[in-house]
Formats: structure tokens, sequence, C-alpha cells
């Protein structure tokens, strides 16, 4: 049994996060008009300029995000009711188990078999110019952890609403916590856990924001400089599967396509690193033999050509 529409649950778990941040920057906001009312810690021009800045850009940036995180809150307390009315009102409409067939078989790995030495050289992308995302004046900053990352991420990142970019956090999460609970590890790199990993995060993606953008995103996560070639390869190879099994299973849960991604990994449709420090097929080298890239040089690569239309999803 699948389950298809919202977890009424998780709606009204996601209005209570987003009320929460909504206040939580508000009150930052009332903190810093306090501090800066005060003002016996900071004289000079440097101080009135801050104090301009803040009340005639940066407090107005605050006090836009506090009520986009407010309204999406009422937005998912808003469908969350409609779920459970919606529920109630029907015995198999949206919100309500329903039977489906099995998901299928996993899929082939893209490019009909190549060799491992052609898929090490076949996946790899150029460095790319990094940047610190949430930017250091970014409202954004006062909820997530600021991190580096390529000037194409922060661009994309910077197109999600606020519920857009709750749900790839939760995407996130969940690759990371479904990897080890199908595939414990200890170092989660190389192995059959990130294989799984890397194959679920772009399942979910595509299922969440489209194949584009799942696409462009998890290519420019890779640019970031110093990958090496052998890691590098793998994971765009298994973004590609995971990018796949989705577009081949549209109406999967995510349920479903964890199943996919674990068959493919199991059958050899994703590649793990060997002892030789090539992609192997995940199902011709066991979990205690994959190879450790982490010294392993960055390879040559060429620039990726990003889908115009998924620089934003909103």
């Amino acid at each position: 049994m699948a389950f298809y529409g919202a977890d009424i649950e998780q709606l009204k778990h996601l209005s209570k996060s987003l009320a929460g941040g909504s206040e939580k920057l508000s009150g930052n906001a009332r903190e810093i008009d306090a501090l800066i009312s005060k003002g016996s810690f900071w004289h000079g021009q440097d101080a009135k300029q801050f104090s301009a800045d803040w009340h005639s850009r940066f407090r107005p940036l605050l006090e836009k995000a506090s009520q986009g995180l407010a309204d999406a809150s009422k937005s998912a307390l808003r469908n969350a009711d409609e779920q459970e009315k919606g529920s109630g009102a029907s015995g198999g409409g949206i919100g309500t188990a329903a039977a489906v067939g099995a998901a299928g078989p996993g899929l082939q790995g893209p490019g009909g078999g190549p060799t491992p030495e052609e898929i090490l050289e076949k996946y790899q992308v150029s460095d790319a110019e990094t940047t610190e995302w949430p930017g250091d004046w970014d409202p954004l900053r006062l909820v997530v952890d600021q991190r580096t990352v390529t000037e194409k991420e922060a661009e994309l990142l910077n197109g999600l609403g606020p519920i857009e970019l709750n749900d790839f956090k939760g995407i996130h999460d969940d690759a990371f916590s479904e990897a080890d609970s199908r595939f414990p590890s200890s170092d989660r790199n190389d192995d059959h856990n990130d294989a799984f990993r890397h194959a679920y995060w772009n399942a979910l993606m595509t299922r969440e924001f489209g194949v584009d953008w799942a696409e462009d995103y998890a290519t420019a996560h890779e640019q970031l400089p110093g990958n090496p070639g052998p890691r590098e390869a793998m994971d765009l190879y298994n973004n590609e599967v995971g990018r796949n099994i989705a577009a081949a299973h549209p109406d999967a849960s995510p349920e479903e396509l964890a199943d996919l991604v674990e068959e493919a990994v199991r059958n050899g449709d994703t590649v793990v690193v060997g002892g030789d420090l090539l992609p192997h097929p995940s199902n011709e080298i066991r979990p205690e033999q994959t190879g450790d890239a982490g010294n392993a040089p960055p390879a040559d690569g060429h620039d990726p050509e990003f889908n115009d239309e998924s620089r934003t999803t909103s």
C-alpha cells in the first residue's frame, strides 16, 4: 500500500516549524532594535551608518522574511485542514492509502554499461567559483548555517521559497538517514551507502523540483574544488541513476523510490569505488572491499551545460 496526498500531521508540524522560524526572526529584529536604541557601546560615524542601514535596508528584509515564513505557516496549516476534511469525506481520495502495482526493476546505469575507465573519464566536471551561502547580510543566516557552495548552487537555492527550502533540507536529511538504514557504513564515502545516498537524493530532488533542477543542483555541487576524481565520477554517475529512476516512476512515493534505488544498488546499476580507485558496478564489489578515494587527485572535467529553465522553481 502506498500513501498519496499529504501527511496531515507532517503538514501541521511543518506549519509549527515555519511559525517558529517567523517568530525567531521577529525576535532577533527586536533584539537588534534594542541594542541600537541603547547606543552606549558604539559611537561615531560607522555606528550612525549602521543604524541607518539597519532601519532602511536590513530590518525590512528581516520583516519580509518573517512575514514569508508566517504566510507559509498559514498555507501549510490550511492545506492540512483541507486534507483532513477531504480524507474524511472520501474513501479513496487524496490523503488515503491506495493500492499500487510493483515499482518495477532497477534501471540500467547511464551510458549503457561503460567501463570503469570510461566512467572515470566521462563523469567529471570543472571546478567552479564558490561563495558563502546564505550571504553575510541574508536574513536566512539567522535560521540556516552558512556554508561554502558553488555560485550556481547559491543561485538555485536563492530561487527557492521558504517551504521549498524546508523541503530541500528534508530531502538531504532523508537521503542520509535512509542510506544509513539500508547500507550501514562507518565512513559513508565511496561505498554502497554513498551510492544509495546520492541516487536517492537525486530521485527525491527530481520528484520534488523536477529533473532539470535536480540535475543542475547535483552537478553544480560536484564542481566544488578539490573533489577527488574517482569520488566525483561515482557521485555524478549515481546522481544520474537516481534521476532516471524518478523520471521513470513519476508517481512513486519516497518509500517506493527508496526501494527502487536499493534494488539498483544491489543489482549493480550504481557504481562504487573499488580497491583500484575506479568506479565499478556496485554488485561486483563487496562493502568491505570498497576503496578509499579520499587522497586521489582531482581529474580534469568539462564545463557543464545547465538548464536555463531550472534557474528557479518559484
